[in-house]
C-alpha cells in the first residue's frame, strides 16, 4: 500500500482455479482519492498475468 497526499493505492496479487483446472495468475489494484477524510473517487482493476515470474 502506498499513500501520497490525497491518494491511497493498494496492489495485490492472486490466483484462481478455472473450471478447466488451469490456474490463472492476476495482478489487482485499487486507487482511492480522498477529500476531507472520505473517499471521493475509486478506481480498481484486475489484469491477468500470462507470463511467468522469470520473464
Amino acid at each position: 500500500m502506498a499513500e501520497e497526499d490525497d491518494v491511497v493505492m493498494a496492489e495485490l496479487g492472486g490466483t484462481v482455479k478455472r473450471e478447466t483446472g488451469e490456474v490463472m495468475r492476476m495482478s489487482m489494484a485499487e486507487v482511492f482519492r480522498m477529500r476531507d477524510g472520505k473517499i471521493c473517487e475509486r478506481r480498481a482493476w484486475v489484469i491477468e498475468l500470462k507470463e511467468n515470474d522469470f520473464r
